[in-house]
């Protein structure tokens, strides 16, 4: 992930969004999204990677499914 800093003009008007807000440039093109982060901590703070690979996501929702088969579900609502 790019880190980007901003003068601080910027940089205030960022730190009083509330929620997300779109950030356009002067021409109205919009640029992208900005979601506040709580209590704005230091970027040495911050855990960027996710805990958990795309694959080890998977596999523990594999080995964790739970639930009956559509058939069973069908049949006792009678259909």
């Amino acid at each position: 992930m790019q880190q980007i800093t901003v003068e601080l003009p910027l940089g205030q008007q960022l730190y009083a969004v509330n929620g997300q807000a779109i950030v356009c440039d002067p021409n109205g093109r919009v640029i992208g999204v900005f979601s506040p982060v709580k209590d704005h901590p230091n970027v040495k703070d911050l855990r960027i990677e996710p805990p958990l690979s795309i694959e080890e996501t998977e596999k523990l929702r594999l080995k964790n499914r739970t639930g009956k088969p559509l058939e069973d579900i069908l049949g006792r609502l009678g259909l």
